[in-house]
């Protein structure tokens, strides 16, 4: 039996968003508390990769919040995306864009599940295709994932980066970049390089998303204008002014009073509490939902359940 990690792509199956949003959005990677942390690489606050072993069962919403790249060491790895299923098994490794993501991992007969994951960011790609020659002026490919058999360098570099793990060296950022631009001009040069070539201008050069397909898409996540403005490749000022631009409204006020309508039918009709409803809806602070609830609706959440819609008209 192998270890299962299996992820659904919000970004691009709209079909499973709200059969995911009771649970709570975890982000990742974030930097690690314990600066002593054997399992992390990470500069300052800056994560840059991390190694990481799983040996319970466990469910999770997850916010990818920098592209990643993962070696997967042992145990399998399914992707469900556009209603298909890849395959990752120990040996490959896989190319994520930043998105959202429903992850399940099982672990059978105490098995563990293994990885080692790289982060990068728009910036360090941009920079690489320019340093290399590799802009285009063509419409780059938008595939959200790759997966890539590992061949005998690439497992040759997974090994050697694995000994960076835990050491301490004054000029380990300077080397992580060197590493991870290898990494890259590794991919470039295997059988898949024109894919993984695409998979990087997309990143580098795709255009911005449309606003209304963002915002809409992630409506009852409970993501910050910051994390909205990133999925939709702007800067929070371009997100900001665009969409007053397309909604005539300011974003923070506009997303409230939807999340806001999309709770009061759920209090009307669904039977769940507050705490569910909140969280559904995608705050994850209950006395703040509370708060503007009321300020909005002039009754608090709870008063509100069970009411008949026609009391209320």
């Amino acid at each position: 039996m192998r270890v299962l990690f299996i992820g659904v792509n919000i970004m691009n199956d709209p079909y499973v968003r709200i059969s995911l949003l009771c649970g709570m959005l975890v982000r990742f990677p974030t930097s690690s508390p314990d600066k002593e942390d054997l399992d992390v690489l990470q500069l300052g606050n800056t994560p840059l990769a991390r190694y990481r072993k799983a040996t319970a069962a466990g469910k999770r919403t997850s916010f990818i919040t920098e592209h990643t790249l993962i070696f997967v060491l042992h145990g399998h790895k399914f992707l469900h995306l556009e209603e298909q299923t890849h395959t990752a098994t120990a040996g490959h490794l896989v190319l994520l864009k930043r998105g959202i993501y429903a992850l399940s991992e099982f672990v059978p007969d105490g098995l563990n599940y293994e990885a080692l994951l790289l982060f990068f960011t728009d910036d360090f790609v941009k920079k690489f295709l320019h340093t290399h020659q590799l802009t285009t002026t063509q419409s780059p490919a938008t595939a959200a994932h790759l997966v890539i058999p590992a061949n005998e360098l690439l497992n040759g570099f997974k090994t050697q980066f694995m000994g960076y793990f835990g050491k301490q060296l004054p000029a380990l950022e300077s080397i992580l970049q060197l590493k991870l631009q290898e990494l890259m001009l590794l991919l470039l040069a295997g059988p898949q390089g024109q894919q993984v070539k695409a998979f990087f201008q997309s990143i580098a050069f795709g255009l911005p998303l449309d606003i209304d397909y963002i915002v809409r898409k992630h409506l009852f996540q409970p993501l910050s204008l910051e994390e909205l403005a990133k999925l939709s490749g702007r800067s929070l000022a371009s997100f900001k002014r665009d969409f007053q631009h397309q909604y005539n409204s300011a974003p923070k006020k506009w997303i409230n009073e939807q999340r806001l309508e999309h709770a009061r039918l759920l209090l009307l009709h669904s039977g769940k509490n507050v705490s569910e409803v909140a969280l559904e809806c995608g705050f994850e602070n209950s006395p703040h939902f509370i708060k503007i609830f009321k300020q909005k609706f002039g009754v608090t959440p709870n008063s509100l359940r069970g009411k008949e819609p026609a009391a209320l008209a």
